[in-house]
């Protein structure tokens, strides 16, 4: 498992008598803002102290005996999640939804949303219920949306669209589409 940056440099950090933040971000290879990040960061641990503030640049040691809490990046904690994920969130918090309240909650495209609409709505994991009357004057269509409904809520994992059908994550089996479609 890799190791942050702030166990990386507390490991080098350990080893020296005295440094400063050019030394250390030289040797993390970071830019000298990051590596001041760092050592304001240990400083609030208390794991590291200022030697001698009118030196140029500022001198830093460390405290002896000091053991900072530097917790690892936890390979289980959620990644950042996809467009269709959000979607599928927005959805399932809402059952009953327009593209525009998707598009607001899961903060993406109105293509984004109708694409992985149209792939649910094929596999009936989403209906519309309401849709607005083509043939009405403007005035009356203005600010109306198709409406949909989520029947199929499975999950917090979103079924991904392939080929073959549509793979539910959290059933962890392949749907097929029916003959019934629209």
């Amino acid at each position: 498992m890799s190791q942050t940056l702030s166990q990386r440099s507390w490991e080098w950090i350990k080893e020296q008598p005295d440094f400063h933040s050019t030394e250390l971000a030289k040797e993390m290879e970071v830019t000298l803002h990051q590596a001041q990040m760092v050592i304001d960061h240990l400083k609030q641990l208390g794991a590291v102290t200022t030697v001698n503030r009118r030196a140029n640049p500022v001198v830093y040691a460390k405290v002896s005996r000091a053991k900072p809490y530097l917790p690892g990046k936890n390979k289980s904690s959620p990644q950042p999640k996809s467009k269709r994920q959000k979607i599928w969130q927005a959805m399932r918090y809402l059952e009953v939804f327009t593209i525009p309240e998707i598009m607001a909650l899961a903060q993406c495209s109105k293509s984004s949303v109708e694409r992985y609409l149209t792939d649910l709505c094929r596999f009936q994991y989403v209906v519309k219920i309401s849709s607005f009357n083509k043939r009405a004057p403007m005035a009356r269509r203005r600010g109306w949306h198709n409406r949909y409904r989520l029947l199929s809520n499975t999950g917090h994992m979103y079924p991904i669209a392939r080929q073959e059908g549509l793979y539910d994550q959290n059933l962890k089996k392949l749907v097929v589409a029916t003959t019934a479609t629209k």
